[in-house]
């Protein structure tokens, strides 16, 4: 039976509290020291963990939540990053009071060991869910690296040390930043996709340095983190993005093969096994049939006449409707060459998941492309491939389940009965799926050719940010915490903040 403990202020009981973190601690190691997948192997170095597959060995428990096999719970500033976890290191990203945090959290208990501060510039514009931060990190056991929008890059050793920083121009595009940094080998990888200026990048890792720099002129605003592959020595890097899916050498840059027939804005991110690439994606903008003309636009609406479009102008329908998106240099307007380029997309755009057989050169859609699936598609949870079988999580709910190798449909658009936008995308281990709806409702699942909610798992906060699996345990972001589940932990520890501002910006 797990026993948590509710702190009062930090003020009021921080002696206390120290001997209850220390108490807890203790019990935790005695239990690890016991187990077989021990702090020693406890990883999930990026986003999606190793491979960016969104799977691990071992285990988590079927029901959990603030009451039910709770490790330890830490209030946590507010993010939608995910963790990513090395042996007993948590580290996590975070925005409080406009200040952009990197944090690291000692895994067995939950304690913040160090906290630091990078000064945003101008905040990206996002929407009303996003948050600037919002890439997860990764790390490769010795350095973390971390990307926001409103900076650039950092790396810090474990220690908390800084070693280098990159800072860089703010995204624009509606949404904020969505990407997270990769690592091949010894090169991060880092996508920027957005309105105006796409580009994807990789530097040294040791010191931040460009190796190369590849534009993405053709890409509209996406929120794809690149797939290095093959997993075990990546050779290249792939991305889903406007319209295409795309192979990157990683040592140069260079488009080394693409798929065509995406959907306008990919917000998923790819996965690769059994042989294949696996994408899937859905747009509401996806299967516009046509656009009006423009010219019949200006003619509509165009009261002054300069040639051009503001939003209050823009007659009700796809022209109001997606200004934001044809806005691309949000200067307010919409020009002539901005329209064009977006009803073209449209055109172009359709809702699909595709796998695909990696390899080749050049536009190899005709002959790589092994099957394609219309149904039940994500928006921003991306899709898992787990026992051969290709899981993915349409909003509402709704979930479909397809051979990998064929793409039939085990099931197809049968609901979890948990409802919401699924912005968490799924993970899986021990013969089970987790994904979480925003509301904060953790759907577990038997991962088999039919459908099986194994538990409905209120967590009683929103959840935005993919969980991590490490060491039995699932690690869960939600609004205002980090939590920890485990099967019948003798200990549960409820921290009441991380440490104080004064260690936000110095040593362990």
């Amino acid at each position: 039976m797990n026993w948590i403990l509710n702190l009062p202020s930090r003020t009021q009981q921080r002696p206390f509290q120290k001997l209850l973190w220390a108490v807890a601690a203790v019990a935790l190691l005695f239990r690890s020291s016991t187990h077989t997948a021990g702090a020693g192997e406890a990883r999930w170095p990026q986003f999606r963990g190793a491979g960016a597959a969104g799977l691990a060995s071992g285990d988590f428990p079927v029901h959990f939540g603030p009451e039910s096999n709770l490790v330890w719970k830490t209030v946590v500033p507010a993010g939608h990053s995910s963790p990513c976890i090395w042996d007993d290191r948590i580290f996590l990203t975070g925005f409080s009071n406009g200040q952009l945090q990197v944090l690291c959290l000692q895994r067995l208990t939950g304690a913040v060991l160090w906290s630091r501060t990078l000064p945003p510039g101008t905040i990206e514009r996002g929407a009303q869910l996003s948050n600037p931060s919002t890439g997860t990190p990764a790390t490769d056991g010795e350095t973390v690296f971390v990307y926001f929008g409103s900076f650039g890059l950092a790396a810090y050793d474990f220690q908390g040390t800084e070693k280098w920083r990159k800072p860089m121009p703010v995204p624009i595009t509606q949404h904020g930043a969505g990407t997270s940094p990769v690592l091949a080998g010894d090169v991060l990888v880092l996508n920027c996709d957005q309105d105006v200026d796409s580009f994807i990048m990789g530097v040294e890792k040791a010191t931040g340095r460009t190796l190369w720099r590849t534009e993405r002129s053709q890409f509209r605003r996406g929120f794809s983190t690149p797939l290095p592959y093959p997993v075990e020595d990546p050779r290249a890097v792939i991305v889903s993005g406007t319209l295409r899916l795309v192979a990157y050498d990683v040592r140069s840059g260079a488009e080394d093969w693409s798929v065509t027939g995406l959907a306008n804005e990919m917000v998923t991110s790819p996965i690769a096994g059994a042989g294949m690439i696996f994408v899937a994606g859905w747009t509401p903008g996806s299967g516009v049939s046509r656009m009006p003309a423009f010219e019949a636009l200006l003619a509509q609406a165009d009261a002054n006449q300069d040639g051009q479009l503001t939003r209050s102008e823009a007659p009700a329908g796809p022209a109001k409707q997606h200004f934001l998106y044809i806005d691309a240099n949000k200067d307010g307007f919409a020009t002539r060459a901005e329209y064009g380029v977006i009803a073209s997309v449209f055109d172009q755009s359709r809702n699909v998941a595709l796998a695909i057989r990696p390899g080749g050169t050049g536009d190899v859609t005709g002959t790589h492309v092994v099957w394609k699936y219309t149904r039940g598609l994500p928006y921003c949870s991306s899709p898992i491939l787990y026992d051969n079988r290709l899981f993915m999580v349409k909003n509402g709910g709704i979930a479909t389940c397809l051979d990998a190798k064929t793409g039939s449909p085990f099931y197809s658009e049968e609901r979890l009965d948990a409802l919401g936008d699924y912005y968490s995308s799924p993970v899986a281990a021990g013969g089970k799926i987790c994904v979480i709806s925003h509301p904060g409702v953790a759907v577990v699942i038997r991962a088999g050719d039919h459908l099986e909610v194994l538990a409905r798992n209120p967590l009683g906060e929103p959840v935005v940010a993919t969980p991590a699996i490490a060491d039995d345990k699932l690690y869960v972001r939600t609004k205002a915490h980090l939590f920890s589940f485990g099967e019948a932990m003798p200990v549960g520890v409820i921290h009441s903040s991380p440490r104080g501002p004064g260690t936000s910006s110095g040593g362990p």
